[in-house]
């Protein structure tokens, strides 16, 4: 609720695809279901005779890697240990099968050549073609059905995406998908960002806000099961995650080194600022912010950031007009009426926020239950208790759009930080109430 934590939710990824082939040019439909060959049912005989340190793999969904290390080549291993005998040397790009049971380390790998072992993980890189990119939709595709909705054409996007288009990989990441379609797509998302690689993601996620960049991929998100999600990506996208996951005590001192080096550097100074900002230093984040607007007068980021920091510092009204400014300079991008309406709230402007509520809800209706969060409070405050409870009972089970959540536990959450804030009215009671007990029937 608070300005610091309104970000227009990305896609909330959770990777539940396996692969049981090895080459491109085999069905890629398999690379979306676990492997059938691998895991035999139960009393069902193999021809193969597994060796006893594989025993306890026969569930365990198989994928696609190649390995990732700087010396261009990994040791397959005899036995799960960095000293065991080495069986053969794998090279940088050669595909191969593997499984990784959960919290282990080490992972059973199959070449092509059908000779299997033990590889490290760190060394194992998920591995794709465009023939694992969804083919043209058909009928009654509930993916498809979902962007058509909110007017994209998935295969065309997820096709220009993948070729590293800017526009629609921005599209692309920010659909708003559930249920089947949901799933697929965030196993899509995970195809999509191998095939661009690292440089091409991170120049894109330079580009993009911050709010934008931090909840790309989020850290928790499962999208490169079965690793984890972060370690991953500084292991495997290490430029991405330096934007994603960023070591803010180091990009302090690296954007100082860049002012030290060109004084004039406007996006420094704003990216300095935005660090302090998320380790909580309000006046040298303004400072920055000051110096940035100063070289850069058109700079909507550095405004919002700047009206964010005053908000963390109770000061509304400042935070207010800098985030109108923002609004002036970029009128659609939807978080800064986010950050605007929450401001108004705290600020004790209801009217103002509902208004500005009802203009995000135009610009993106995909995000209507997390808008309307502000809307039904400004209501609230305003003494149009009737209007405000419909909004509530309304949208009371529904999850926001990052799957962090309901709309209910979200408004729940908004009224503790109002009371911190001083910020009360006698019908929350009534609103805590009615969001404890069941839909009434209409």
């Amino acid at each position: 609720m608070r300005p610091s934590l309104i970000f227009i939710a990305i896609v909330a990824c959770a990777l539940g695809c396996s692969f049981s082939v090895l080459t491109a040019s085999e069905e890629s439909a398999a690379a979306n279901r676990p492997s059938k060959e691998s895991s035999p049912q139960s009393g069902e005989k193999t021809d193969e005779n597994v060796p006893r340190e594989f025993l306890g793999f026969a569930d365990v969904s198989e994928f696609r890697g190649v390995i990732d290390d700087p010396e261009g080549y990994v040791n397959l291993r005899k036995e799960k240990r960095a000293d065991a005998p080495v069986i053969t040397k794998v090279k940088a790009g050669e595909p191969f099968q593997f499984k990784k049971k959960e919290g282990e380390d080490w992972c059973e790998v199959k070449l092509k050549s059908g000779v299997t072992g033990w590889m490290h993980y760190s060394r194992i890189k998920l591995f794709f073609t465009k023939d694992d990119l969804p083919s043209k939709s058909e009928k009654g595709d509930e993916i498809d059905e979902e962007a058509r909705e909110q007017g994209v054409n998935y295969y065309d996007v997820t096709q220009a995406a993948a070729r590293g288009d800017h526009q629609a990989l921005k599209t692309f990441l920010t659909l708003s998908t559930d249920g089947a379609g949901g799933e697929e797509h965030d196993g899509i998302t995970c195809v999509v960002i191998h095939l661009i690689g690292d440089d091409a993601f991170a120049k894109f996620l330079s580009e993009q806000t911050r709010g934008f960049s931090d909840e790309a991929i989020a850290a928790g998100s499962g999208i490169v099961w079965p690793f984890d999600t972060k370690e991953y990506f500084r292991q495997h996208f290490p430029k991405s995650a330096k934007i994603m996951y960023p070591d803010y005590d180091q990009q302090i001192g690296d954007y100082t080194g860049a002012i030290k080096r060109n004084p004039k550097d406007s996006r420094a100074y704003r990216e300095r600022g935005a660090a302090e900002f998320e380790i909580k230093h309000w006046d040298r984040a303004i400072a920055d912010l000051d110096h940035a607007i100063e070289l850069d007068p058109k700079d909507d980021v550095a405004y919002n950031y700047r009206g964010r920091v005053y908000a963390e510092k109770s000061e509304y009204d400042a935070a207010i007009k800098d985030i109108q400014k923002a609004i002036q300079l970029n009128p659609k991008a939807v978080a800064y009426y986010l950050n605007l309406g929450s401001c108004q709230l705290f600020g004790r402007r209801p009217r103002e926020a509902i208004a500005t509520s009802l203009k995000a809800l135009e610009l993106s209706p995909e995000n209507a239950v997390l808008i309307k969060t502000n809307l039904a409070h400004g209501y609230l405050f305003d003494n149009q208790f009737e209007k405000a409870k419909a909004i509530y009972l309304e949208n009371k089970d529904l999850n926001l759009p990052d799957g962090s959540g309901t709309f209910a536990a979200e408004v729940l959450a908004d009224f503790r930080q109002f009371q911190e804030a001083g910020v009360s009215h006698p019908d929350m009671k009534k609103i805590k109430s009615l969001l404890a007990s069941k839909t009434e029937t209409r």
